[in-house]
């Protein structure tokens, strides 16, 4: 007897794994549901729970800054959870430094920020692109359970292979329904993530725009000593 080719063999190795069934598939389908809502009921609370009041924050800021104020400027970021906030108070912090110093740790900042509210949001988006290809997975091996009992009952026609194939079709549906509401909340994050980060750029730059046009004139120890380097 001649050895089977080894092409055969794998696909009966395959044929083999398929006979598992597809139920593993809808599990699977039914985990990654599951952590997509707890991701996005968790990074809804986040972004809800630090909106702030941008114009007004920019109102008192600039108010502050006219006078000379810092330190009313800092108590009004230093206590916030929101990304503006937190962002602000670390460039008020390097306010005395001048421009270039507090444009450095506002960068810095937004890095960290950034990283804070896109944590997890790939998880949606990968679910949201691979959902579908999961359930076309659990429906192809559906269609391979109906076909190989078709083989064993020849005469049975539709009645063998259409109740299997209609299981089969909802692993599809299921992973379509996954997918959806991923794709839907991975853009909207990221939609609000990008108002997020504007809004903070621009209280960034009415902070860098004030300490530009007071030229440090209201530090002139810290004047001194940067004539003083530049001297040496």
């Amino acid at each position: 007897m001649e050895p089977q080719p080894s092409g055969l063999n794998l696909i009966q190795l395959f044929t083999k794994l398929a006979g598992l069934g597809a139920e593993w598939v809808m599990w699977l389908l039914l985990a990654m549901a599951a952590v997509v809502i707890i991701i996005a009921c968790e990074r809804l609370y986040l972004f809800l729970s630090t909106r702030v009041d941008v114009t007004g924050t920019a109102r008192n800021l600039i108010r502050f800054l006219d006078i000379g104020d810092i330190e009313k400027a800092r108590e009004l970021v230093k206590s916030g959870k929101a990304m503006e906030e937190r962002v602000v108070a670390d460039a008020l912090s390097m306010y005395e430094r001048g421009a270039a110093s507090v444009e450095e740790v506002a960068a810095a900042s937004m890095i960290r920020e950034r990283q804070r509210y896109e944590s997890k949001l790939s998880y949606l988006g990968t679910v949201g692109s691979n959902g579908p290809f999961i359930g076309l997975l659990g429906t192809v091996i559906g269609v391979i359970l109906s076909f190989s009992e078709l083989g064993r009952n020849p005469k049975g026609g539709l009645e063998v292979v259409g109740p299997g194939i209609s299981e089969a079709l909802v692993a599809t549906a299921v992973g379509l329904l996954v997918a959806i509401p991923s794709v839907i909340s991975f853009n909207y994050f990221k939609a609000m993530l990008k108002s997020r980060l504007n809004n903070t750029d621009f209280l960034l730059r009415l902070v860098v725009a004030q300490l530009k046009r007071t030229d440090l004139v209201d530090f002139p120890s810290l004047r001194s000593e940067q004539m003083a380097a530049e001297e040496e």
